[in-house]
């Protein structure tokens, strides 16, 4: 097998100002939940509960609009597909700054029915410039700049609100927002390769949703489960700790682990199958909990972390093999989808266990969650391929 660098992708005309546009988009998207929340509770004095609805607002917005978007690239283009999202961000927005709470809650599901499928315009677009062999590292190195994002993302868009507002915080996600997208309309990277015509099927509207997509996709949103449970396990284990104060230590550590991780996967000869990845993140995850020292949760966390990206890669990776051009935008978008639903479901139940039995049922929760549907789709894909060689 073809043993693709990163060297190779990077140096494929167009790849790399491609990352540069994505990362700078993907910056602020990151902040947005966080600034959305800072604007409810100190702009209008409401409660975390009111805060939650908002955020629950755009998460349902987002995953209705992800394969909506999508959908809008296979169909009408790139450039085509990215007017309405930049309209609407540029109009909603602004609204949400001089809008009460009720007027709060359309704005945000129909900013984020319209926000524009980065995941989507880049994953497509890298799996139509470059062969299959590369479509490993490509993703890989998409994953670690999307990590970089969230790490860069939320904390400078906290330093805006704490140093002026979070009225000029939202605006400042807005316009970054705007600029990263007219970026990408200006490269208008290609979503179909130049010499592999859609196919016919495909395009007439055939249904193209496979069993093993749905997998992916319940894989995806589950790796976003077992993540949530992270998240929140270490606020809630650093409280029972009385070391709130390292908690941007412990986020760096299992985001720098994740970029590793991304980067040690993508350089791989061969892939690993997405579900084998969630099922060792999962289990991996669950003994964090038991953590009794911040530095032990610090050092906890790496493992874990390092299998963040490489799920995210392989699922990419994955999908791109199963799908034709022609709808590809849409899978991806299913798969972005499938992201913010599994962490909106994650945070009520990883929470509830927490309020209950402490951070290391959050822990338990969501890491014994991820490694249950793990097990499931393993099951489901060798009992599929025993049936296969049956017949």
């Amino acid at each position: 097998m073809t043993n693709v660098t990163y060297g190779d992708v990077l140096r494929t005309p167009g790849t790399t100002p491609l990352y540069i546009a994505a990362f700078l988009a993907r910056i602020p998207m990151m902040a947005l939940p966080l600034v959305l929340t800072l604007l409810v509770v100190e702009g209008l004095d409401g409660t975390y509960g009111q805060a939650g609805l908002v955020a629950a607002a755009e998460t349902i917005g987002v995953a209705f609009g992800g394969p909506w978007r999508g959908r809008a690239i296979d169909r009408t283009g790139l450039r085509r597909a990215l007017v309405p999202s930049i309209v609407v961000l540029l109009v909603a927005y602004p609204l949400m700054v001089v809008s009460p709470f009720l007027w709060l809650l359309p704005l945000a599901f129909v900013g984020g029915l319209f926000m524009t499928p980065i995941h989507s315009i880049v994953r497509t677009s890298l799996a139509a410039r470059l062969p299959t062999e590369s479509h490993r590292s490509a993703f890989a190195l998409d994953a670690v700049c999307a990590e970089a994002s969230f790490i860069v993302g939320p904390a400078a868009a906290g330093a805006v609100v704490a140093l002026v507002s979070p009225a000029v915080g939202l605006l400042s996600v807005a316009g970054s927002v705007a600029i990263g997208l007219l970026i990408l309309w200006v490269l208008n990277p290609p979503t179909r390769g130049l010499e592999s015509p859609p196919t016919p099927a495909l395009s007439g509207g055939a249904r193209w949703m496979s069993t093993d997509l749905v997998l992916l996709y319940l894989i995806t949103g589950a790796s976003m489960i077992a993540m949530m449970a992270a998240d929140l396990g270490v606020i809630a284990a650093l409280r029972e700790l009385d070391a709130l104060a390292v908690i941007g230590v412990v986020y760096l550590g299992w985001g720098v682990a994740s970029v590793v991780g991304g980067l040690v996967y993508g350089a791989r000869p061969t892939s690993i199958r997405p579900s084998v990845l969630l099922l060792t993140m999962s289990v991996l995850i669950i003994p964090i909990g038991l953590a009794q020292s911040p530095v032990a949760l610090a050092l906890a966390v790496v493992p874990a972390g390092l299998l963040g990206a490489p799920i995210m890669a392989a699922s990419s990776e994955w999908i791109a093999r199963l799908t034709d051009e022609s709808v590809r935008a849409e899978a991806m978008g299913w798969q972005a989808a499938s992201i913010k639903i599994g962490g909106a479901l994650a945070a009520p139940v990883v929470g509830v266990a927490i309020d209950h039995a402490g951070a290391a049922a959050g822990f338990a929760v969501g890491g014994g969650a991820g490694a249950l549907i793990a097990v499931v789709a393993v099951a489901e894909q060798r009992l599929r391929r025993r049936d296969r060689a049956a017949l």
